[in-house]
Parts: structure tokens; sequence; C-alpha cells
């Protein structure tokens, strides 16, 4: 009896210095689940502004500040945040298209991409009417590639219905 007595004690005195020591960081399994998350979606493609990655940042987000994990948890937050940012401007100029029958469309680019790069030597008082150019150039372009077509491709070529 005695012998179970002690056994109860050592137990009841030891077992929650164990689990509460310095040693016990529960960050760590928060952030090994995060990890888990981040690695599932990363692994299926989805991208980081899918609202599935909603539940990856506040699994993150949970890892307590004390915790050994914090750090790593916050690196991940940030390239995660990062990726989910807004998108650069549209470029400049775009790379052209080939095939008969896209003289202008091939035209007009060339002449997006000359008032591109005049724009980006251009300084001060010109440089305003510069880039008003390039966006009534680039308006221009974005019509005449909705309207062009190369030859089998035009409207109807497919049958009726179009496509």
């Amino acid at each position: 009896m005695s012998f179970t007595f002690h056994r109860l004690l050592l137990v009841a005195v030891v077992l929650p210095g164990v689990l509460l020591g310095p040693g016990c960081d529960t960050g760590a399994g928060q952030l090994q689940k995060a990890e888990a998350q981040y690695a599932d979606l990363v692994q299926r493609g989805v991208h980081p502004r899918d609202p599935a990655y909603d539940a990856v940042i506040a699994a993150f987000e949970a890892v307590p500040k004390d915790s050994r994990g914090r750090p790593e948890a916050e690196q991940r937050l940030a390239a995660i945040l990062s990726l989910r940012g807004t998108l650069p401007p549209r470029p400049l100029a775009t790379p052209a298209a080939e095939g008969p029958g896209l003289d202008a469309l091939e035209a007009q680019r060339a002449a997006c991409a000359q008032l591109a790069q005049e724009l980006g030597v251009t300084e001060d008082a010109r440089r305003e009417a510069v880039r008003q150019a390039l966006t009534e150039c680039q308006a221009k372009l974005v019509r005449l590639e909705a309207t062009s077509h190369p030859p089998g491709e035009e409207a109807g070529a497919h049958g009726p219905g179009g496509h």
C-alpha cells in the first residue's frame, strides 16, 4: 500500500512539473499544424489569395508570442501576406502575337513599345504627355486585340454560335 501511495505522490508532484515546465512549448504543436495546412495547400496548387488560406493564416497567428516557433510563424505569415498583396500594374508593352493578318495589331504593339521606352527615359514636363500617349496607345491596342483575329479564327469560323 505504501508503494502505491508513493507512486501516486510521485506522479502527482512530478507530472505537472514536466507538463508545465520550461520544456513545454504549446506553440510548437500549433506551428506544426499550421505548417501541415500550409504544405497541403501549396501541394494542391491553391493560390495564396484563395479563402482556404484564411485558416492557415489564423493558425500561424495563433502560435503564442512567447513560443520558440513564433519567429518562424511570423516569417511564414509575412510570405503569405506578401503573396496576397495587390498585383503589379499591367506591363507598359505586351509581347507581339505572330501570324498573318495582324499587321495593324503588330504596328500598334510596336508603337506602344516605343512609347514605353520613351517614357522610361523622359523626365519632367514631357513625361506626363508621353504617359498620356502611352495610355491612349494601350487602349487602342486593347480594342484592336478584341477585334483582330488571324485567318480561321474570325467570328463564326467554328460554325453556328461562333465557338
